[in-house]
C-alpha cells in the first residue's frame, strides 16, 4: 500500500525510517548550514560531491545507478515531483532503485484536478511515500493580502510564496534530494551535473539529477517500454504542466515549456534555482 501523507504547512515530517538513517551513509554528504561548527565541512561536502559526479559520469552510470548511489550515501535523502507529464519516469525508477525515498509534492492550491488525481494514481501504482506540502497562505488569503491574483500580476512572487518557500522549509529535514530536471529542458539547465549542490534556506544540500542527460526521445521510449500511464492532460496538448493559471496547451511546433508562464518572461518557477541565482552549483565538468 502506498502512503500519502499531507502536511498542513511547509514543514516536512520525514518518515521514521529515513530519519533513523541520519547516522548512516557518508557523513561528508550531510547538509552544511551557515552556522555549522565543523571546520572544513563545506569543503568536504563539495569535494565528495565532485568526486561522486566525476565517477558516476565516467562510469556512464544510468539513472537507476545514480539513485541507488544517492539513496545509500546521502544520509537523509528525498525526491521531489510535480507529477507532470514526464514525472512517471523518475518515480518509476525511484520505486525500483530507492523505494524507501519520500517524495515531496508541493500542493500550491492551484494545480489542475487532473494533476492531483495523477499524483494519487502514481502513488498507488509505484507504492510511493508521497508527502504533500502546502504553503502557509491559502490561495484566498494570498489574494486578500495582495489585493490581486498574483499569478497574473506578479507570477514571480506567486511562485515564491506557493513553491519556493514551502520547498525550502521541507528540505530543512533532509540532506539531499533528487528531481527530474534535464539539460535539454531550458538553456539555464544545459550544464546540469548528475550530482551537484544547491543552497536552500542557508544550507548547502546535495542535488541529484538522475535524468540530467536524458532527451525527450529517451523519456518517451522509457514511458513506452514500461507502459507508464500518461498524465490525463497530455492528450489535450499539455506537454509541461504546472499551476493552472500559468499553464496552457502548446502547438506541435512549440517547445514543451512554451505553455508555462506564456504571458511572462519566465522559464523557471524558482525551485530549481540556487539562492545565488544559479540552477545548481558546479560539481564538475558535465559529462554527457
Amino acid at each position: 500500500m502506498s502512503t500519502a501523507r499531507h502536511a498542513t504547512g511547509p514543514a516536512l515530517r520525514v518518515p521514521t525510517a529515513v530519519a533513523a538513517r541520519r547516522a548512516d551513509g557518508d557523513p561528508a554528504l550531510r547538509a552544511v548550514g551557515r552556522t555549522v561548527h565543523q571546520p572544513g565541512a563545506l569543503d568536504r561536502l563539495q569535494h565528495r560531491v565532485r568526486e561522486a559526479n566525476d565517477r558516476l559520469a565516467a562510469q556512464g552510470a544510468d539513472a537507476g545507478e545514480v539513485l541507488s548511489w544517492a539513496s545509500a550515501e546521502v544520509p537523509r535523502f528525498a525526491a521531489t515531483s510535480s507529477f507532470g507529464v514526464d514525472s512517471a519516469v523518475l518515480l518509476h525508477l525511484l520505486s525500483i532503485h530507492a523505494p524507501a525515498t519520500p517524495v515531496i509534492f508541493l500542493d500550491t492550491g492551484l494545480h489542475f484536478d487532473e494533476t492531483l488525481a495523477y499524483r494519487d494514481h502514481l502513488a498507488d501504482l509505484f507504492d510511493l511515500d508521497v508527502v504533500t506540502v502546502t504553503p502557509s497562505l491559502t490561495v484566498a488569503d494570498q489574494r486578500r493580502l495582495f489585493a490581486s491574483r498574483l499569478s497574473s500580476t506578479d507570477p514571480g512572487t506567486c511562485c515564491m510564496l506557493r513553491k519556493d518557500l514551502p520547498l525550502t522549509a521541507a528540505l530543512a529535514a533532509v540532506d539531499g534530494w533528487a528531481s527530474g530536471v534535464r539539460r535539454d529542458q531550458t538553456a539555464t539547465r544545459a550544464a546540469l551535473p548528475l550530482v551537484g549542490t544547491a543552497v536552500k534556506g542557508g544550507r548547502t544540500l546535495v542535488k541529484v539529477s538522475p535524468l540530467a542527460g536524458w532527451t525527450d526521445d529517451r523519456v518517451a521510449d522509457h514511458r513506452r517500454r514500461h507502459d507508464l500511464p500518461p498524465h490525463p492532460l497530455e492528450a489535450r496538448g499539455y506537454r509541461s504542466i504546472g499551476c493552472w493559471p500559468c499553464t496552457r496547451p502548446t502547438a506541435p511546433d512549440e517547445g514543451a515549456r512554451a505553455g508555462r508562464w506564456a504571458e511572462a518572461e519566465r522559464d523557471e518557477c524558482g525551485i530549481h534555482v540556487d539562492e545565488d541565482g544559479r540552477i545548481v552549483r558546479d560539481a564538475a565538468a558535465v559529462v554527457r
